[in-house]
């Protein structure tokens, strides 16, 4: 469900999808403190139970805390699980609901605009390792979500704006005329406009309800909802889930992966300069000059989208098409890293 107030409806389409009410509600301090009288009439009197946040904490340590937590209020499977947060919170949420009581219904009621568009839907759920990004999870879909524009008033705006990557990637992946909504309303958007917002969230989420319809978990088509991220994903591991927003890094992932699309003549210089320019204008990003395209590479010799030692890796055939392709080499890899400002 999306729209702006919807989540004043809550309990109503709880009681819709049969789901149990009052729900137990994880979030984050911030997130609750912030928002949390909005999920009064699913959370009742209840007291939250609350996580840390930030990616950092997206870790089997808090997904343990979370199972301690559902045995101390005796939960059990006829219960509901609310996950109110961003991407970390739902992510956490959702593979503790998944393996509590070897699986518990959840709902996601996303805060986040990165989360609204992507981590909330399409049932994905897990936390990081030492090794890598999201390598340990289940796919445990939601059994509702609410996406509601008005509760992004409180992000930061740099939290705000990795979403807009996010955005921007579907766009590139599956529909030109998003990316030209986009690229036309930026300033609307950033200033979370919701009637703005509205449409382009539902687009988004028309966008990977189709493509995870065809491929719910991840054996081919689906994999083009990864197009940035295998860059994405090493940059947030050589820093330690420190340094990016998971959408900043993204952005850089996409920059790098039109680099390939447009040196194999796949990808028009010009949709790949209207990319870049759209990334510009919603803002700056961190630098990347101190990291060096070696480490790089090994984190992304790691990736979890590898089947059989080939990594499968998404190009771009011009704005609103891809191309997964097994054989992107290191030298094409190392160009498109120094391309993005990476170290030799």
């Amino acid at each position: 469900m999306i729209g702006a107030g919807v989540l004043d409806d809550a309990r109503a389409l709880f009681e819709a999808a049969s789901l149990a009410v009052p729900a137990t509600v994880v979030s984050a301090e911030p997130i609750w403190q912030a928002q949390g009288a909005r999920v009064a009439s699913v959370s009742g009197s209840e007291d939250p139970v609350l996580m840390p946040d930030g990616e950092r904490a997206k870790t089997l340590r808090s997904v343990a805390g979370l199972y301690d937590a559902f045995s101390a209020r005796a939960i059990d499977r006829a219960a509901t699980i609310a996950a109110f947060g961003g991407g970390v919170v739902g992510d956490v949420t959702g593979f503790a609901a998944a393996s509590y009581l070897r699986g518990i219904r959840y709902v996601q009621i996303p805060t986040t605009l990165l989360a609204q568009v992507d981590s909330a839907i399409g049932g994905k759920v897990g936390v990081n390792l030492a090794a890598g990004k999201n390598l340990a999870g289940a796919f445990h879909p939601p059994a509702l979500v609410i996406a509601d524009p008005l509760v992004l008033g409180s992000l930061r705006r740099r939290e705000f704006r990795a979403g807009m990557y996010e955005v921007l990637k579907y766009g590139v992946i599956a529909s030109r005329p998003l990316f030209d909504r986009v690229s036309a309303q930026v300033r609307k958007l950033m200033s979370r406009d919701a009637a703005a917002l509205t449409p382009v969230i539902t687009e988004c989420c028309r966008i990977k309800a189709r493509v995870v319809e065809e491929d719910e978990f991840e054996a081919g088509p689906r994999r083009v909802l990864n197009f940035g991220h295998t860059v994405g994903h090493a940059l947030e591991a050589v820093t330690k889930y420190r340094r990016f927003r998971h959408g900043e890094a993204v952005a850089y992932g996409m920059l790098a992966a039109a680099a390939i699309s447009v040196s194999r003549g796949l990808m028009p210089a010009d949709d790949q300069a209207a990319l870049a320019e759209i990334v510009r204008r919603l803002g700056p990003l961190p630098a990347v000059s101190d990291l060096k395209v070696d480490e790089l590479l090994v984190a992304m010799s790691r990736d979890k989208k590898r089947v059989a030692g080939t990594l499968n890796f998404v190009l771009c055939a011009g704005i609103g098409q891809t191309r997964i392709v097994p054989d992107v080499t290191p030298a094409e890899l190392s160009a498109a890293l120094v391309t993005i400002g990476a170290g030799a």
